[in-house]
């Protein structure tokens, strides 16, 4: 019976045995196991756990090591790693994650974590698990662990790396290897397509193969039919209403539920831009409601922007069609307005344009249910005050606003909409409003009387002539008024021509009124000619810009008037504007105005003759050079055509051409000149089409047999794109009807391009051809077990294989439906080789080869050990069974047989491999020994000093007993008691009897040394005990690590497990709260005392503002280099100098290792040189001592660490200073000198009466000197020169004889 290994731990009821949920990693680093050697081998290097079992208990993957000192079994011919090697294992000397195999994973190793959950009902089971954490394992050496939340159905993730980025790549493996496949669709808009498959289909591939997933773009021929041009109208959105809405197009991602949704997201990044913006219209609400919704200058509308849009939604509401009808007449009159409501435009956030319609589309419907109307006669003329501003005013004041009928309409009544309240107020404001100007009329008519005798045409002229000048703009501008002439439609329509000016001075718009009556009086008719123009040449004698005719007139000195486009009329008015001198009498000066706009006449009908020049040249061009014409996206069309656009040109029969009309044809049509140019250069443009056609033209045509046609073009054209690209040649493959008729299906293969290119891509043509003809297949029974072994880890085997001969190796796939038609048919030992016949007769000689040698290798023993030995044969994680199957290259698997102390192994490989195995496994069981348990009663308050912080003080008395050093194998050596247990003070030793006996000894002995502790009860103010503990406990582990006692403040988990104080006399009338109680000698507990009993700065002063000493303080991290540390720590005065600038200063715990200046070793003992007997005190020879100098951080670690300075604002600056030159100090030290071989008797001489000497030699040479207390080495620090200096300071005071220090 086949039990797993978390069985075997309940069924032997070890403590520290092997963790029955091992790590996932497979190769994750684990604790050290022994070597194969000998039974007492030291220590190899850990290896991973294997999730993957085979049988009864879990079949533990190979490790990351080298074997040490076994003998490898036999290399295969075709493989530099031996044939038994699991085809998953890579041999590399460091774990991949980092950690070498020298200890087990840990914080400093693995420092990053991460945790994580997946539903366990989308997670793949079987081999596709132990698959993907196989890879994670080789990919990032990450240790994984996981367990399975029953009452949430989720598998959580415990992930341990070496770095962040091992961490996130160690997660993604995860979720897309365990994820089930899924399908995923995606909607996106159809003008995304080709960003989302990129040039040549590189961004998409990107996607799916950093997400390992599938994605389907539908065909473009299956898409709809979109034309953004069109849809858009290339008209300004001011101006139109948007289109119809964009299709959306469906694409479909297959993969893994992580890599989908991952693949997913990639998308919809990539288009974010387009699919999180958009835009929509309201087209359903009248124009007249439109003041209402965007509220008194916009105010309504700001706050929707700001409000439900949050600023990312930009809304648009267009005035009234009547407002801009009115606008439009004021500005220009040449064009007729357009009286048509406009929609209102949202542009912005998608969804939050959504909210935006619903709130306009709800203050819609309430203001149909709510207006009122009212009617009122205000004079037409009036109209045009009652809009912009003041109807703004209006509505602000009133919530009213007024309706004006349509600029061309005579009626006069005027439509008051709003709440019942407001329509009265509402009709008093805009009759004020509209009476508040002043308005002047000019009758043209009644002016121009005097002149002609035919005034109504000639008003008409005048009017016109005025508003195209500009004159009547510029005196509006010089009286600050404004001055409105009719509109052409009423200039066409009625008799009335009256120009009024307006304002509110009404001195101001009498004098634009004179002045408008003088300037229609300074235009008699002789200044006037009409001449008649052909429509169809207007805009070419306009020209672009107005160009063409404004140097007509300036070169004629007239002004020309030409009708709209709207009236279809062929009068142009020419009118004098010249500033000659004119003669005085009417008579006289009437002949020459008729004279020059007579000349001015005749120009412009010579120019208009030019300009209807008008021809048709028809070129007969093939349909095939028609592309060389258009150009790419029509651009060598619009160049032929030109910036002022008087040629049309039309490639072929034209859209509304009937069936049948010749299509090689080029029609050009405009003036002459113009035809003439584009026709030559259209010639031009087809012979270099035809003369590149014939160097690019060259064809070569062949047969080729459909069976290879799908070869040849290779997945998605693969093959004759990269034809294309690198031949710059087109090759096409298309059906032969006649070959179709033939035995043999044949396909026509046309090649076109350069004459050298054609012939190259055809020879590479017939030689894949030529290569496939050659093809073979040959089919090679190779066992199923063994089959793994030679595909390799990913492939890596076969795929050398494929690569070496040629060829294509297919080897027999897991079909889980085995009643299935393919898995009847399959058979799982046939492998199949495809390729040419010389490739596949030697792949088939190696790979038959490489399974005789796999099939030798797979031999079998089994043995039995003692159940109670499992434990320490797997080790913890399956360190141990792991190292021993890396180093021998041997398969092993535990069963239990129906014996209760016996367990079966089973060791699988060659003769070599499965020797070394068991001797290691039997190795591992004689190290066992005699296992006995003893209990020891030890009090509790005991326990934590025993142990130590992290354990690391029970380590290192295990390991001095003679138990082992690892971690992982002194696991269950010895067990404290935890919180709960019925026996509190029984420690329990279970192990071999000699290490027990010698720990049980240790441990009374320090038990003893602890019961001579004492503990103290300390009056610490509470205020203080907060400062006293500091950031994280950094200031009590200090005061606790200097001096060597345990500190246990109100409130912490032990503070009442200690009992009671030995001075509890001493505490009467104390606080509780305030006492703080010290265990340890009684040397140490006074020390501590007197340091606890210190105020704090922080608390110790009423003027906590002064110091700075609470929450308030700002605080500053200062990077300092590691190799620092113990430099500035130990300077004296650098904390009084922090407080004296009122700060704080955190110094980073746990300290860094100090460094140890030791001097050289040299063939002369130093204690020989200490002193010398054969010699009296007054012959004794001079003492010079050995010197040695030496760099003082040489091959330091060049990490940093980071100081915090915390004070107030102002003295921040002061403080971080006061650091900065200490961190100088140290770095100038950069020397340190080792002076031995002194005489001892000298060295009260060197350090003086109460250190006086020595102090006197630091502060001259500016060094730090230590003499050493149990030996005669004296130590100098400080730059090079100063090291030299203090040395021969110190030399000079030992040879000085007769002085007293």
């Amino acid at each position: 019976m086949a039990l797993s290994a978390a069985e075997l731990q309940k069924r032997h009821q070890l403590e520290g045995a092997p963790d029955p949920f091992p790590t996932l990693g497979g190769g994750a680093p684990s604790p050290a196991r022994p070597a194969v050697v000998a039974p007492k081998a030291t220590s190899t290097p850990p290896a991973g756990f294997d999730a993957a079992s085979e049988d009864a208990f879990p079949s533990l993957g190979a490790s990351a090591a080298a074997p040490v000192n076994i003998s490898k079994p036999a290399i295969s011919a075709w493989s530099a790693k031996p044939a038994t090697v699991k085809a998953g294992a890579a041999k590399k000397g460091w774990a991949p994650g980092g950690l070498g195999r020298a200890g087990q994973a840990t914080s400093a190793s693995h420092p990053y974590t991460e945790t994580f959950s997946i539903p366990a009902a989308e997670l793949a089971t079987g081999k596709a698990a132990q698959d993907a954490m196989r890879k994670v394992q080789e990919q990032t050496g990450a240790v994984v662990e996981s367990s399975t939340q029953m009452s949430t159905g989720l598998k959580q993730f415990h992930v341990k790396a070496a770095d962040p980025k091992r961490l996130a790549l160690a997660r993604q493996l995860i979720e897309r290897g365990l994820s089930k496949p899924v399908v995923l669709e995606v909607e996106v808009p159809i003008t995304t397509i080709g960003t989302i498959i990129g040039p040549k289909g590189a961004t998409l591939k990107s996607i799916t193969d950093a997400t390992s997933t599938k994605i389907d773009i539908p065909r473009r021929d299956s898409l709809p039919e979109w034309n953004p041009r069109e849809a858009n109208g290339g008209a300004d959105s001011d101006d139109e209403d948007e289109g119809p809405e964009e299709p959306q197009v469906t694409i479909t991602i297959s993969g893994t539920s992580a890599a989908a949704a991952d693949a997913r997201d990639r998308l919809l990044g990539l288009i974010s831009h387009k699919i999180s913006q958009g835009s929509a219209s309201i087209k359903n609400i009248p124009s007249k409601y439109y003041p209402f919704i965007s509220g008194p200058r916009r105010a309504n509308i700001q706050k929707l922007e700001e409000g439900l849009g949050g600023g990312e939604v930009t809304i648009h509401v267009p005035p009234p069609s009547v407002w801009r009808a009115i606008q439009n007449d004021e500005e220009d009159d040449d064009e007729a307005p357009k009286e048509r409501d406009l929609a209102i435009k949202l542009k912005g956030n998608k969804e939050k344009i959504k909210l935006i319609q619903a709130e306009i589309q709800r203050q819609f419907e309430d203001l149909v249910v709510s207006l009122k109307e009212f009617g009122i006669v205000v004079p037409k003329r009036q109209h045009r005050y009652l809009i912009g501003d003041a109807a703004d005013d209006i509505l602000e004041q009133t919530g009213c606003i007024i309706d004006l009928p349509p600029a061309n309409d005579s009626n006069e009544q005027v439509t008051m909409r709003g709440p019942q309240a407001g329509l009265l107020k509402a009709i008093e404001l805009a009759m004020s409003k509209a009476s508040a100007v002043a308005v002047e009329s000019v009758d043209v008519v009644a002016v121009s009387r005097l002149s002609s005798s035919d005034p109504v045409p000639h008003a008409k002229k005048v009017a016109r002539f005025l508003q195209r000048s500009g004159r009547l703009k510029a005196i509006a501008a010089n009286h600050g008024v404004q001055v409105y002439a009719p509109r052409a439609n009423v200039l066409a329509t009625s008799d009335k021509v009256v120009i009024e000016a307006v304002g509110e001075d009404q001195a101001a718009v009498v004098k634009a009124r004179d002045e408008v009556a003088n300037a229609i009086k300074a235009v008699p008719p002789a200044a006037i000619t009409t001449v008649q123009i052909d429509p169809a040449v207007h805009s070419i004698l306009i020209g672009k810009k107005a160009a063409r005719i404004g140097q007509f007139e300036t070169a004629n000195k007239v002004t020309t008037v030409f009708p709209s486009a709207d009236e279809d009329s062929s009068d142009v008015h020419i009118i004098y504007s010249g500033t000659d001198a004119l003669p005085g009498d009417k008579k006289g000066r009437d002949a020459k105005l008729k004279e020059v706009v007579g000349a001015a006449a005749e120009a412009l009908l010579g120019l208009a003759k030019s300009a209807a020049d008008v021809k048709t040249e028809t070129l007969d061009v093939e349909k095939k050079w028609h592309r060389a014409v258009i150009g790419q996206g029509g651009s060598v069309l619009n160049a032929l055509i030109g910036e002022d656009g008087l040629v049309n040109i039309r490639v072929g029969a034209g859209k509304d051409a009937k069936s049948g009309a010749n299509e090689d044809v080029v029609v050009v049509r405009g003036p002459s000149g113009d035809v003439d140019r584009v026709v030559a250069q259209i010639k031009q443009i087809v012979e270099d089409a035809k003369n590149d056609d014939i160097i690019n033209g060259f064809t070569a045509e062949f047969d080729v047999d459909k069976k290879y046609v799908a070869h040849l073009v290779g997945q998605s054209g693969s093959a004759i794109n990269k034809l294309r690209d690198t031949l710059g040649v087109k090759v096409n493959f298309d059906d032969d009807d006649e070959g179709k008729k033939a035995k043999k299906p044949v396909s026509h293969c046309k090649i076109v391009g350069r004459k050298e290119a054609v012939e190259e891509a055809k020879r590479r043509i017939q030689a894949q051809i030529e290569k496939l003809e050659d093809e073979t297949t040959e089919v090679v029974k190779i066992k199923r077990e063994i089959q793994p072994a030679l595909i390799g880890s990913g492939g890596k085997y076969a795929i050398r294989l494929e690569e070496k001969y040629g060829v294509k190796l297919s080897f027999p796939r897991d079909n889980k439906d085995k009643d299935s038609k393919d898995a009847k048919d399959a058979k799982s030992d046939e492998v199949t080789i495809r390729g040419g016949k010389k490739g596949v007769a030697a792949a088939k000689a190696e790979l038959l080869e490489a399974a005789a040698f796999e099939a030798e290798s797979r031999q079998t023993a089994t043995f039995t050990v003692p159940s109670k030995a499992v434990a320490m044969i797997v080790g913890k994680q399956g360190a141990t069974i792991n190292g021993i199957k890396d180093d021998t290259g041997a398969q092993i698997d535990i069963d239990k047989s129906g014996k209760e102390d016996k367990t079966t192994i089973t060791v699988r490989g060659d003769k070599k491999a499965i020797t070394a195995a068991k001797a290691a496994i039997l190795a591992v069981v004689e190290e066992l020994g005699d296992e006995i348990t003893v209990n020891l009663t030890i009090d509790r308050k005991y326990h934590r000093t025993l142990i130590g912080q992290g354990g690391q003080k029970l380590r290192d008395l295990i390991a001095a007993s003679g138990g082992p050093a690892e971690g992982h194998k002194q696991a269950g050596l010895v067990t404290f008691p935890r919180q709960g247990d019925a026996n509190t003070d029984t420690v329990v030793l279970r192990g071999d009897a000699k290490v027990v006996k010698k720990i049980q000894a240790e441990l009374e002995k320090q038990v003893d040394v602890l019961k001579k502790t004492v503990t103290v009860g300390v009056s610490v103010p509470a205020a203080q005990h907060a400062s006293k503990i500091g950031r994280g406990g950094s200031a009590l582990q200090d005061l606790q690590r200097r001096t060597n006692t345990a500190v246990h403040f109100p409130g912490s988990r032990q503070y009442n497990q200690i009992g009671e104080v030995d001075n509890q006399d001493e505490l009467e009338g104390v606080d509780a709260g305030d006492i703080v109680k010290v265990v340890g000698t009684k040397e140490a507990v006074a020390q501590a005392a007197e340091l606890l009993q210190v105020a704090s700065p922080e608390r110790g002063t009423q003027n906590r503002g002064a110091r700075g000493g609470g929450a308030d303080l700002a605080q500053r991290e200062v990077a300092i280099p590691v190799k620092y540390y113990h430099a500035i720590s130990e300077q004296p005065n650098l904390i009084r100098q922090i407080r004296s600038a009122n700060a704080f200063l955190t110094i980073p715990t746990p300290a860094p290792a100090k460094p140890v200046h030791v001097p050289s070793a040299n063939g002369d003992s130093l204690a020989a040189k200490t002193a010398r007997i054969d010699l009296d005190a007054e012959d004794e020879a001079p003492v010079e001592g050995e010197w040695e100098i030496r760099a003082n951080y040489e091959g330091a670690d060049d990490k940093t660490l980071n100081w915090v300075v915390r004070a107030k604002e102002e003295d921040l600056d002061k403080a971080v200073a006061v650091l900065d030159k200490a961190v100088k100090q140290a770095e100038s030290a950069s020397h340190v000198g080792l002076l031995t071989g002194l005489p001892r008797a000298a060295f009260p001489r060197i350090i003086g009466s109460k250190g006086a000497t020595i102090s006197r030699l630091r502060a001259e040479t500016g060094t730090d000197i230590t003499v050493g207390k149990e030996n005669d080495l004296i130590t100098i620090t400080g730059s090079e020169d100063s090291v030299l200096a203090a040395k021969e300071a110190i030399l000079s005071v030992v040879t000085r004889s007769g002085s007293r220090f």
